[in-house]
């Protein structure tokens, strides 16, 4: 008796497809300046907690979910978590097709707003680097497929909890998130007779819930927290490019031109026009939600200066099932309205193929390089026979060796850049430093070895880079320079001298 077939629905098979090339993707798009912050996070997880114990500069559930790959992933972790956001992005594209069916939609404009999503760049983007963009989409997203079932069916009373979870650990993970999360609480506050007063209720306090992440670590260090959730973000950028003398890319004339110019990379703009030419007809309860989550999360992408691709992960999933929304209609159905969203399709896809492309082609890994150095790292400490701390401004190439990273420089360039919005004792406090008193630190603890590479573009504040600060510190001090199997990095081994003084201090 012949076997009886197993058959995949298509869009399975659609959705491995996508996963696959996304790992593609994550395995070769080059290194991102933000993602040693981030990897060096969950690193550090194995030593303690944020905040009280290191330096964090968001909201702090990553790290704390992520957590067991510290151990897990052990000499894996920079791959993992880039394949880990590739795995969640794919799993937000499918909850915004889930969300957009629980919405009316048809099958059609449902693949319509997932294909959206997904050939965005700011999906591409989230999914293929080791950043902290990818998990707070997948839940703003699934939470807002929770909130559409709500409204659809009055029985499904805990998924109230649900939709409020969901959405408060969003903003647990990213702050920005913070304000679609608090559109969809006003949202059922002002529609709290059509949800009922239960209902509502159980929306906030599954909204508090998901803050808890947030809270406890917050009160175990108060001025740690309030500094990497909020002041760095309001001070250190401004600081920054007013310093390099790029003062006006924080203009609001610019940052409209540069936010415009994110949501053209994908079908965000299309779909922006589109819903704003229908804002004056009546609305039922679901299009009135998805206007005040497309609000907020507009908000939310112009807040922070200057405005990068990954400020859209806030308004875009509501934008596309309000978009799906609108795609039953018969000018969708008509060609000129099928390659506008076949434009925006392609639109979102270039930048990716642009940079990831001729590493593809090429077999250019950056991440299997980045690998392949950190085991050379951990042979070159060996065979010196030293211990301790390695200090880096680019700890996505530390955290794969045997040696930790030292914890003041688990931020990267980011704090260690800063000049007047942190005292020599808040830094310290805060387990961290900066250049200006990167000598007294280092000599106060020398580390076992120093890895630099990253940090060479020139900027006017900092003419030889970053990296310069570092280099001219472990020369001074006799540590011996030894090359790395990139070409590109190098590692300063501590000598003999300061080794001993180094552990009998400790």
């Amino acid at each position: 008796m012949a076997g009886r077939r197993i058959l995949i629905p298509s869009r399975i098979v659609i959705l491995l497809l996508c996963a696959a090339v996304m790992l593609t993707v994550a395995a070769f798009r080059p290194i991102d300046h933000d993602e040693g912050q981030y990897v060096g996070a969950v690193a550090m997880m194995r030593l303690g907690l944020p905040y009280r114990d290191f330096a964090y500069l968001q909201t702090p559930l990553q790290p704390l979910l992520f957590a067991p790959l510290a151990w897990i992933a052990d000499g894996w972790l920079f791959p993992t978590l880039r394949a880990v956001n590739a795995l969640l992005t794919m799993a937000a594209t499918a909850c915004i097709w889930l969300a957009a069916r629980r919405a009316g939609t048809s099958h059609r404009a449902a693949a319509i707003a997932a294909a959206a999503l997904l050939s965005s760049h700011m999906l591409l983007f989230a999914g293929s680097v080791a950043r902290n963009d990818a998990l707070p989409l997948l839940l703003m997203t699934a939470g807002l497929a929770a909130m559409l079932t709500l409204l659809q069916d009055d029985r499904a009373r805990w998924t109230a909890l649900l939709a409020g979870l969901l959405l408060g650990a969003a903003a647990s993970a990213k702050i920005s998130y913070g304000l679609p999360a608090a559109a969809v609480g006003l949202f059922a506050l002002l529609h709290w007779r059509a949800l009922g007063a239960e209902k509502v209720g159980l929306i906030a306090l599954g909204g508090v819930l998901g803050g808890l992440p947030t809270v406890w670590l917050s009160l175990l260090a108060p001025e740690a927290a309030w500094f990497g959730i909020i002041d760095y973000s309001l001070k250190a950028p401004f600081e920054w490019r007013t310093w390099n003398g790029q003062a006006f890319m924080l203009d609001w004339p610019l940052s409209l031109v540069r936010l415009a110019r994110y949501l053209a990379q994908g079908c965000g703009l299309i779909a922006l026009v589109a819903i704003a030419l229908v804002a004056t007809r009546r609305r039922t309860m679901v299009e009135r939600l998805l206007d005040m989550v497309i609000i907020a999360g507009l908000i939310a992408a112009w807040l922070p200066r200057p405005i990068y691709v990954q400020y859209l992960g806030p308004l875009l999933p509501a934008l596309f099932l309000r978009f799906a929304l609108l795609t039953d209609a018969p000018f969708w159905h008509r060609p000129a309205g099928r390659a506008l969203i076949a434009l925006g399709v392609i639109a979102g896809l270039v930048q990716t193929m642009m940079e990831t492309g001729p590493n593809i082609l090429g077999g250019h890994s950056p991440v299997h390089i980045v690998l392949r150095d950190a085991q050379a790292l951990d042979r070159i400490m060996a065979s010196a026979a030293v211990s301790g701390a390695v200090v880096t401004l680019s700890p996505e190439r530390a955290v794969d060796m045997a040696v930790p990273i030292d914890r003041r420089f688990v931020t990267g360039s980011f704090l260690f850049r800063t000049r007047h919005i942190l005292t020599r004792d808040q830094a310290r406090a805060f387990h961290a430093t900066h250049f200006l008193s990167l000598a007294a630190d280092l000599e106060a603890v020398p580390p076992a070895a120093i890895l630099t590479g990253s940090e060479e573009q020139p900027s006017a504040a900092f003419p030889r880079g970053l990296d310069a600060v570092l280099i001219d510190w472990a020369r001074s001090h006799g540590y011996r320079s030894v090359p790395l199997p990139s070409g590109t990095h190098q590692l300063f081994v501590t000598p003999p001298s300061l080794a001993k003084r180094r552990d009998a201090q400790l």
